[in-house]
């Protein structure tokens, strides 16, 4: 029911929404839907810097992130860690936006986040990794 590092490179190559998690400046989880790359063993996400993920950042930088199918037999992939917070890169932000559509990706990263001041970039490397296929035996 693991997966090998193959096989979750290859499942992450697959364009799934994640959940990312982080905690609150009260202690209260708070869990988004988020548009990712799994590029050379880390995740690579974006956000804003004044919305509620680059505050709950600033507050407490560990994160979750999880992606699972959609469809049966499932698999999924969960990440623990604390990402690395970089400035806003094109290249970057295309790289993840265009997975899930490339007109509306190029449109997003032209016409909005490199227009955002606050728009930032996160490289998550997994401090803990865990990862399934229920569909392979045992």
């Amino acid at each position: 029911m693991t997966m090998t590092p193959q096989e979750i490179d290859a499942f992450l190559a697959e364009p799934h929404l994640g959940h990312l998690a982080t905690v609150d400046g009260k202690g209260h989880p708070r869990v988004r839907p988020v548009w990712y790359l799994w590029r050379d063993g880390g995740f690579w996400l974006t956000t804003r810097q004044t919305r509620h993920t680059g505050r709950d950042l600033a507050h407490q930088p560990r994160v979750a992130i999880s992606v699972a199918s959609e469809g049966r037999p499932y698999k999924a992939v969960i990440v623990h860690g604390t990402p690395e917070i970089l400035p806003k890169d094109r290249d970057i932000l295309l790289a993840i936006s265009t997975r899930y559509g490339e007109e509306q990706g190029r449109h997003w990263t032209d016409e909005e986040a490199m227009l955002q001041s606050d728009r930032i970039v996160m490289r998550l490397v997994p401090e803990q990794l865990y990862a399934w296929d229920y569909g392979t035996d045992v």
